[in-house]
């Protein structure tokens, strides 16, 4: 099953939820958004690549939101785990918030 979801929505709610967390108040002004946008774009190119009954595996996700995050920002490579992890759970709050979520 396919679900709409509007992808700025969810972009404000996982910042919202970074932010209220205060664990990144460090980062210089915008780069959160900057992180945040590419965290979600590789998200959605995994995504991209899954046929219809694939099941979405967190794991591989999260491995590659890893690497991606060191490599992208090596200033901040000792938070790249952190910042996948709580992508992916802020990610999956939203989705269920707008119940975009399937459950087997």
């Amino acid at each position: 099953m396919t679900y709409e979801v509007d992808m700025n929505a969810m972009k404000a709610y996982i910042i919202e939820k970074f932010t209220a967390e205060g664990d990144f108040e460090f980062l210089k002004e915008g780069l959160l958004d900057e992180m945040v946008t590419e965290m979600m774009s590789i998200d959605q190119a995994y995504m991209a690549k899954l046929a219809e009954d694939d099941e979405y595996d967190d794991d591989a996700v999260y491995d590659m939101l890893f690497a991606a995050m060191q490599k992208k920002y090596p200033d901040y490579k000792m938070f790249a785990m952190r910042l996948a992890e709580d992508y992916l759970d802020f990610a999956e709050e939203y989705l269920v918030s707008v119940d975009a979520i399937e459950w087997d």
